[in-house]
């Protein structure tokens, strides 16, 4: 995408690739003042106000604040975030998608709504357990998965699906702890309230899917065949794949094309 550093008008696309306003806006809520229930194994997350407010919101952050809660899962105070918010997908943003993501947090209307704490089951509860998850759990990621013989097409295809899109949040499995397992990437979700299709190449997959076909899901959530994509993944097409340009979109496909294929996991 050719728009200048800084730019929230490219900063909203990115954002909208990334889902923000899905997570930090409660339904028929102000975008982005947070309120968002996330269900999840571990308990109730709930999305918090992203927009400048100075007393609610990110009003008194900084640029560099910002870039720390978004690479490195901290808070200005240096509080660890759960995972819930994708950091870790996020860790490898580049600076010039912070900057235009930062300018378009700082472009929303300001909301006094306050944070509503998060509602965790018994052993989750806390910000220790938070830091213990990153020590033990957590370790800075080996995405991007890269190959020597990847084309730079399929390079930046690989950047909008694991990092911007962080699409393995919803459609990889995940180990006993709550971590993507790369083993497996993109092969189905299978956390609640309901399991994510599996992107793969296989026949559980997508394998039978063409570049028309990928090409119209992305552009408008239209399905093969002739359905349309529902829940939070036609908001990620409205506000993100859709806003993208074509060559992006292609990126993201020959991306997804080349993955190792996998069949979907069996329930648990």
């Amino acid at each position: 995408m050719a728009l200048a550093a800084a730019d929230a008008e490219r900063g909203a696309v990115l954002a909208g690739l990334g889902g923000c306003l899905a997570c930090h806006t409660a339904d028929s809520g102000q975008p982005g003042a947070g309120g968002h229930r996330i269900e999840t194994p571990y308990g109730t997350f709930v999305g918090s106000n992203i927009t400048p407010d100075p007393l609610h919101g990110l009003g008194t952050w900084s640029r560099a604040d910002f870039d720390r809660a978004m690479r490195k899962g901290k808070s200005p105070a240096g509080r660890a975030y759960w995972p819930a918010f994708p950091w870790p997908s996020f860790s490898e943003l580049t600076d010039e998608d912070v900057d235009d993501l930062w300018a378009w947090v700082q472009s929303l209307e300001p909301s006094a709504r306050p944070d509503e704490p998060h509602e965790l089951e018994r052993g989750y509860r806390g910000r220790l357990k938070a830091g213990l998850w990153r020590t033990f759990v957590h370790r800075q990621r080996e995405v991007l998965p890269d190959d020597e013989s990847w084309s730079e097409e399929v390079r930046r295809g690989a950047y909008l699906v694991n990092t911007l899109g962080h699409c393995g949040g919803c459609h990889s499995p995940r180990t006993r702890l709550g971590r993507e397992d790369a083993t497996r990437r993109l092969a189905g979700g299978d956390t609640p309230p309901y399991r994510a299709p599996n992107l793969t190449p296989h026949a559980d997959g997508l394998a039978t899917w063409t570049d028309d076909d990928w090409s119209s899901f992305l552009d408008m959530g239209m399905l093969p065949d002739g359905d349309f994509t529902g829940r939070g993944m036609a908001r990620v097409v409205n506000e993100g794949t859709s806003l993208l340009t074509t060559e992006d979109r292609e990126a993201m496909a020959a991306y997804l094309r080349q993955l190792t294929p996998h069949p979907d996991a069996e329930p648990e």
